[in-house]
């Protein structure tokens, strides 16, 4: 191996403990929205294992880990659909959520049940069949490449959509919760974005010349997906809400949803909170309570949790 490539590879694997170290701390986030949390720990894992296995299975490393070859091919389609369900999770919370989000890890399946035969096969035998029908995986590297590249854009789309729909949202009414939301989404959907060229570029030029198909350039795409890694760890800990999200605010949804406030009053009672806020400032006020704003901005007690809430 290059010497260039086994530096790569050493940083790979690095990357792949640190996405795993990702993942364990945010299922043991207790905060924020959980669910949301649990798809990032998902697609942390993803990550690691998706590099993990393109380090190994590289040559020579393949021959000292023969199980490892062709593992991230199927395993790499998970990346882009849960992706996808964390930032709907977090901007949109738990109430899209459903059995039709199983829809999303079909191409995932198929792959893994046509590479299934493959799989279980001994270590000797993996490595005879890579060698003896180069020209079939060299197909199969080909098509899955070309559907990864298009499922990728596809979801990037998506997130594209939603990310337009939250940014419009965030125009009327904003918060620091949400301003840091709106940030981790632009990071991830760029970062993404940025993957998805390195990938498209490597596949054109060793599609165009297989000359440059060498062991350092294999390693480009795992070195890409770690500095993601590195970078997505270092935006959880460097920023005082880290990767929680806001907590989901469906069950207060459910909570009002027989009261008679509309939309167009809460706003109403909004603006007249806040600026009764900036001009008698009631919360200098040790005795304050709800009951004694309500009446000072003439609305009912309920009327202003709900509000608040």
């Amino acid at each position: 191996m290059e010497t260039s490539a086994k530096i790569l590879a050493i940083l790979n694997l690095l990357g792949v403990v640190q996405a795993l170290l990702l993942a364990a701390a945010l299922l043991g986030v207790k905060r924020g929205n959980r669910t949301a949390n649990r798809f990032l720990a998902a697609f942390a894992v993803v990550l690691a294992l998706s590099v993990g296995g393109a380090t190994l299975a590289s040559e020579p490393l393949l021959f000292a880990f023969p199980h490892m070859l062709k593992v991230q091919d199927s395993i790499t389609l998970l990346g882009a659909p849960l992706l996808f369900l964390y930032i709907r999770t977090l901007i949109k919370g738990n109430s899209e959520s459903g059995k039709q989000d199983l829809l999303h890890f079909i191409p995932a399946g198929l792959c893994f049940l046509f590479l299934a035969p493959f799989y279980f096969q001994s270590a000797e035998a993996k490595l005879a069949s890579i060698g003896s029908n180069f020209h079939f995986w060299s197909r199969w590297t080909d098509v899955r490449s070309t559907t990864l590249l298009i499922q990728v854009i596809s979801y990037l789309v998506l997130i594209v959509l939603m990310l337009k729909e939250y940014s419009r949202k965030l125009r009327q009414q904003t918060s620091p919760a949400e301003n840091h939301v709106l940030f981790q989404v632009r990071f991830l959907l760029g970062s993404f974005a940025a993957l998805w060229i390195i990938g498209a570029l490597k596949f054109l030029v060793t599609l165009l010349n297989p000359a440059y198909d060498t062991p350092t350039v294999d390693m480009i795409i795992p070195a890409s997906v770690t500095v993601f890694v590195y970078a997505t760890a270092y935006i959880g800990l460097s920023s005082g809400e880290g990767l929680a999200g806001t907590g989901d605010s469906s069950h207060v949804a459910k909570r009002y949803e027989k009261s008679t406030l509309t939309v167009e009053r809460s706003d109403t009672y909004l603006k007249r909170l806040l600026e009764l806020m900036n001009t008698e400032k009631p919360y200098l006020d040790g005795n304050i309570t709800l009951q004694k704003l309500a009446k000072a901005l003439a609305i009912s007690p309920h009327h202003l949790s709900q509000t608040i809430n």
